[in-house]
């Protein structure tokens, strides 16, 4: 029960790893808010939560929206008392399309779900942050944080952002009592995998994909207390994938 007591916000908790995220949290004793636009997902997520015993509320927003952000946290908050967690995890890929095969609304759409949607959740949530001394904050990156080749021109470029992101983060606020770290999954079963045909799964030295409740676990490990000397690191959960690279 490492997160008893805190109030968990995953951005992205209707499916994949953030659905898996959510799920673990709330067995670690969190009070979460299931975060993301697809509501039937998320009140089936909030029931399993509740029918195991936990607690759960969903939060309908569209991380591309400010205001749409600003009712839900603030509809979050005041629903459970505060939010001590954020787990940035919206994320939309690109298809593995070069700068010459992606057009302006492609690139605006990836850009504004993977990097403006968690700049947009942040400012919101960071005076809650700021006013209690402390909070944690876990972003979502990908192998894409780090090379070429593990998405297209608009999806690395975006991840690479995350990255800065989190290192201004950490460095603006982490002696304000504010955790920032990323996690970089590698190649994980999800929907955003499904369909793909990639050869990168034969150059994974742990020979396979990984699971959703694996990042889950790396992403309870920043959470708890067990972490709290990291501040803006990036945690590579990918099987191996980019030590070759």
């Amino acid at each position: 029960m490492k997160l008893t007591g805190k109030v968990a916000m995953i951005i992205g908790g209707t499916s994949g790893l953030g659905e898996a995220t959510s799920k673990r949290f709330a067995e670690e004793g969190a009070h979460v808010i299931v975060a993301g636009r697809d509501r039937e997902a998320g009140d089936r997520i909030v029931r399993d939560i509740t029918d195991q015993g936990g607690r759960a509320v969903f939060a309908e927003l569209d991380v591309t929206d400010a205001d749409s952000v600003k009712r839900a946290v603030r509809k979050a908050a005041d629903t459970c008392g505060t939010i001590d967690i954020l787990y940035n995890g919206a994320g939309i890929h690109d298809g593995y399309k070069d700068v010459t095969e992606t057009d302006e609304e492609l690139f605006d759409k990836l850009m504004a779900v993977n990097v403006k949607g968690a700049f947009l959740v942040t400012k919101e949530i960071m005076p809650i942050f700021l006013k209690k001394g402390r909070g944690t904050i876990i972003n979502i990156g990908s192998q894409s944080t780090f090379v070429a080749g593990a998405g297209g021109s608009t999806y690395v470029t975006s991840k690479h952002a995350i990255a800065g992101f989190t290192k201004q983060l950490s460095y603006d606020f982490g002696q304000k009592g504010i955790k920032v770290n990323l996690i970089a999954p590698g190649f994980i079963d999800t929907p955003m995998t499904e369909g793909i045909d990639d050869s990168r799964l034969k150059d994974i030295p742990a020979g396979r994909a990984g699971k959703p409740e694996e990042i889950a676990a790396a992403a309870l490990f920043l959470a708890s207390d067990e972490s709290d000397y990291m501040q803006g690191s990036e945690m590579k959960v990918d099987g191996g994938w980019t030590v070759g690279r």
